[in-house]
C-alpha cells in the first residue's frame, strides 16, 4: 500500500487500476471490475483502505494551503515558450 503524497516513486495496482504516488498528487487510471466474489471483496477492501489513507493525508497535512512542491516536471505545460519545429 502506498503512503499518499509521501514521495514520487511509489505505485500500486488493484486489478487493472493503477495508482501512482507523487508529492503533490495521486494519479489513478485504468479500470477495475469488482466481481461479487472473494477477489472482488479483496479489491474493494484495498480501494477502501487506499481511499481512507488519501483522505487522512488531506486532513493531516492541510494540503489546501499553497503547495510550492508541485511536480512541474510532470505537468503537461512547463510555462516556457518553445520554437515551433514546423515553421
Amino acid at each position: 500500500m502506498i503512503e499518499p503524497f509521501a514521495n514520487d516513486h511509489q505505485s500500486m495496482q488493484i486489478g487493472d487500476l493503477v495508482i501512482e504516488n507523487q508529492k503533490d498528487k495521486i494519479i489513478i487510471y485504468g479500470d477495475i471490475d469488482l466481481t461479487f466474489d472473494e477477489l472482488g471483496y479483496e479489491q474493494a477492501q484495498q480501494l477502501h483502505e487506499l481511499s481512507e489513507k488519501i483522505v487522512q493525508a488531506f486532513s493531516d497535512k492541510n494540503l489546501y494551503s499553497k503547495n510550492d512542491t508541485k511536480s512541474k516536471e510532470n505537468d503537461d505545460q512547463l510555462d516556457k515558450d518553445i520554437d515551433n519545429p514546423f515553421l
